[in-house]
């Protein structure tokens, strides 16, 4: 009796735990195989924070947000130099006012278009005026 006990609690652990196993797949269950997500936060120029979560094939932000339609900007030496994001304008050559791209709350070291998506990261573009 006290073995067959033993096995029936066994059992139930060992099936808890696939339950669990299976569940957790890193919030990935309604997304095709390939797709990776990410946050994206945008302060525009009253500081207003508008927040999208993506979903992308792509490999880098920028090739997701360009997809999206959410930024634009134009081709440098440098990369990419955005300068509309959702509708709003800003231009350095113009007036000054910069779109600054963030990680995790960091500055990055990179343009939209060098930086590779990480699951989980949330990035950022801010408004930034002259």
């Amino acid at each position: 009796m006290k073995k067959r006990v033993t096995l029936t609690l066994i059992l139930v652990v060992i099936l808890a735990l696939s339950i669990v196993a299976c569940a957790d797949n890193g919030g990935q269950a309604d997304r095709p195989d390939g797709e990776i997500a990410f946050t994206l936060e945008v302060t525009d120029d009253n500081g207003d924070v508008t927040t999208w979560e993506i979903e992308t094939v792509h490999a880098t932000v920028g090739e997701a947000l360009l997809e999206e339609g959410l930024i634009s900007g134009e081709d440098t030496d440098f990369g990419l130099m955005v300068t509309h994001v959702n509708g709003l304008r800003a231009d350095f050559n113009e007036d000054g006012a910069y779109w600054a791209f963030y990680i995790d709350g960091e500055m990055a070291m990179a343009g939209v278009d060098d930086t590779e998506i990480e699951e989980g990261v949330v990035y950022a573009l801010i408004f930034t005026p002259a």
